[in-house]
């Protein structure tokens, strides 16, 4: 009877940890070093898609991404400066500017157009990444719980096996007839 009710409470549990998300629970320094470091190293566990050196490989892995931004960064500047020197540069500024000007909004093209559109492009692509820096942090947030409930049930497991394993020694060995003097 006790097994069966701890084993229901215990994978409540578990399933509960398993479905909780960044918008719903947020874990506590000491669940999550509990759950996430103490435990799994106790447990023998390791977090899927990480290497057993955590910190290290977690410091480089942002290293190495900041590195990444940071070029690609550079790169659009790059190319957005070199849109800016074309622009400035093949466009018929040698003639007086008021004319250029005119001729343009005649035309119905403003000369600051490319400014614009470039500044609305930076603007949309600076959106996109906050989006997907939101999306990644709640997705490892989630992931945390995710492997806090790995962690939960492989304590169960153990736990409950011990506990299964001693009731039923114990059990043989308070039967009169297996002890035979």
């Amino acid at each position: 009877m006790f097994m069966v009710a701890s084993s229901v409470v215990s994978t409540i549990i578990i399933l509960n940890y398993h479905h909780r998300n960044a918008d719903t629970h947020e874990m506590s320094p000491c669940v999550k070093s509990l759950f996430l470091h103490w435990l799994p190293c106790i447990l023998r566990m390791s977090r899927p898609g990480h290497s057993d050196n955590g910190d290290n490989s977690r410091k480089s892995m942002q290293l190495h991404s900041l590195e990444l931004k940071e070029r690609s960064s550079k790169s659009l500047l790059a190319n957005v400066l070199d849109i800016d020197d074309d622009f400035r540069h093949h466009g018929p500024l040698q003639a007086s500017s008021h004319t250029f000007i005119r001729a343009h909004e005649e035309e119905g093209v403003s000369c600051l157009g490319p400014h614009r559109e470039l500044g609305q492009i930076l603007k949309e692509l600076r959106m996109i990444t906050d989006k997907l820096r939101k999306e990644d942090e709640a997705a490892e947030i989630t992931n945390d719980w995710k492997f806090a409930a790995m962690v939960v049930d492989r304590l169960c497991l153990i736990i409950f096996t011990l506990f299964t394993v001693i009731a039923t020694i114990a059990v043989l060995f308070s039967a009169p007839h297996i002890i035979v003097t």
